[in-house]
């Protein structure tokens, strides 16, 4: 029955449903970092 290939896209979908969170959550803490220094630099000026 189609073994290897289902192992290997059930491995590959896994691997995305991993990167896929960390992408997103990755990418949330980079825009609050910047609108933090984004912030902060228009408080000092």
């Amino acid at each position: 029955m189609m073994m290897e290939s289902c192992t290997a896209v059930g491995m590959f979908f896994g691997m995305l449903g991993m990167a896929t969170p960390l992408i997103a959550i990755g990418a949330i803490i980079y825009l609050i970092v910047a609108k933090r220094k984004n912030s902060n630099l228009d408080e000092a000026r």
